[in-house]
């Protein structure tokens, strides 16, 4: 068993909206649902596997946020979009996230996870970019190149998922059908 500790932050549990009666309010707080498949896997491919994490989420983020925008120019058609304090905080987002990937001890049996984890950082920049090349072509917004770079960054980025460390695209941990499921 490992002896790195595994506790759920404080936005883990934040997040989580429950019914009163939910058997997953009654969980201890410092179990999170990864702790037993945590065992048997040596320190440093926990120790890796958390920070890895804290990338993911970054980056997770960044996409997000990019693909908002995306949608705001293209419903709007205009370049203001990309003037909004979103983009700056997205590009703060994924210059921590690709720093932290770069910073990564990753054990050789996981230095292919890195590298995955590495290009989808160095995509989402590329994406974030291209949001400050767009250009109106014909009286329309041309998003191509932010588009493409997105959707190769998240299908990048998908492939890097890991459930072991909560690393997954889309959260179902708190999810409300989660109470009505215990029921069952």
């Amino acid at each position: 068993m490992s002896s790195v500790s595994t506790r759920w932050s404080i936005i883990d549990s934040a997040t989580a909206v429950h019914r009163v009666e939910c058997q997953s309010l009654a969980q201890d707080a410092d179990d999170g649902p990864a702790d037993a498949a945590l065992n048997g896997l040596d320190d440093q491919v926990v120790g890796y596997g958390l920070e890895a994490r804290r990338a993911y989420d970054e980056l997770k983020r960044t996409i997000g946020q990019v693909a908002g925008l995306l949608i705001l120019a293209q419903a709007g058609g205009r370049r203001d979009a990309f003037d909004l304090p979103a983009l700056r905080r997205a590009e703060a987002v994924q210059e921590e996230a690709l720093d932290r990937v770069r910073r990564l001890a990753a054990p050789a049996r996981l230095a292919a996870h890195r590298q995955r984890m590495l290009r989808a950082a160095e995509l989402a920049g590329r994406a974030l970019r291209a949001l400050g090349d767009v250009a109106i072509v014909a009286g329309e917004i041309d998003l191509t190149q932010a588009s493409n770079d997105l959707t190769r960054a998240y299908a990048v980025l998908q492939s890097t998922s890991e459930s072991v460390f909560g690393m997954t695209m889309v959260d179902f941990r708190h999810a409300c059908c989660t109470c009505g499921a215990m029921k069952r």
